[in-house]
């Protein structure tokens, strides 16, 4: 995270945050993507900003204000970015648990992604964190 200079997620992937008991967990400023949200949950203000519109223009936007290094967050918001090519490094930690349910990482897109591995890391003998850029 020490790398990233802010974080943008969607509606759901906040509301999933706000439903864990714990203080606010980012010290970056997060971006949520909503067209049904008017105003930012209370206490957050200054913390957690909408936006909404074409992915390309607010990724524009966002470096426009300095905000170049994206952690994108969330099922639905992860395969929206995939879809408009505007992901350039995935990091992806396999944690053998089946949930059996959830949104999928990856949806359909127009035309192949490729990405090249850069590294995987192993942690606490079951998690694998591996990391892919963009080619």
């Amino acid at each position: 995270m020490d790398r990233v200079d802010a974080l943008v997620m969607g509606r759901n992937t906040l509301e999933i945050v706000l439903s864990f008991d714990c203080d606010w967990p980012y010290s970056k400023p997060v971006f949520v993507l909503s067209n049904t949200m008017t105003e930012v949950p209370e206490g957050l203000e200054g913390k957690v900003f909408l936006v909404k519109g074409e992915l390309k223009n607010i990724v524009a936007d966002l470096a426009s204000q300095g905000y170049n290094d994206l952690y994108i967050d969330g099922g639905k918001t992860i395969q929206s970015f995939l879809n408009e090519d505007l992901i350039d490094e995935l990091i992806i930690s396999t944690i053998p648990v089946l949930l059996g349910g959830g949104i999928p990482l990856f949806g359909e897109l127009d035309k192949p992604l490729k990405f090249r591995h850069e590294s995987a890391v192993r942690y606490a003998d079951c998690i694998v964190k591996n990391r892919f850029v963009r080619v």
